[in-house]
């Protein structure tokens, strides 16, 4: 059973579960994150240690060829990718469109701001 596992600050829409099911053949999704992931101390000098938990999931659970949907703190970012990449998993990240709206309400111009997934993306 092909896995993918979410290590980002957001539940999937229905839409991004339809695509991970349609173009990499999911069929089942496990979130691996908690509010730790969302709240990465910026003043840390070192996040290694807080991303360990994260690590011993994927060691537990993913098999090579799952899929790990990774997006957040850049630099646990990029150590996760890593860290995902050397243990087999394919990673990637979800693109999004920016639908931008201005409009006149009240005689205030008022610009309207909306992100649509457009695609996943492999991280390379």
């Amino acid at each position: 059973m092909k896995k993918m596992f979410l290590l980002i600050n957001h539940d999937l829409t229905e839409e991004q579960k339809d695509q991970a099911l349609k173009v990499f053949g999911i069929e089942s999704i496990v979130n691996i994150a908690d509010d730790a992931w969302s709240s990465i101390n910026p003043s840390d000098e070192n996040i290694v240690d807080a991303l360990n938990v994260y690590k011993k999931e994927l060691m537990l659970e993913a098999k090579y060829g799952d899929v790990l949907l990774v997006q957040g703190d850049f630099g646990a970012t990029y150590n996760m990718i890593n860290f995902a990449k050397n243990i087999g998993l394919k990673t990637i990240y979800a693109t999004t469109k920016r639908i931008v709206q201005e409009l006149i309400i009240d005689g205030k111009s008022v610009t309207r701001r909306q992100f649509k997934h457009e695609k996943f993306r492999e991280y390379l």
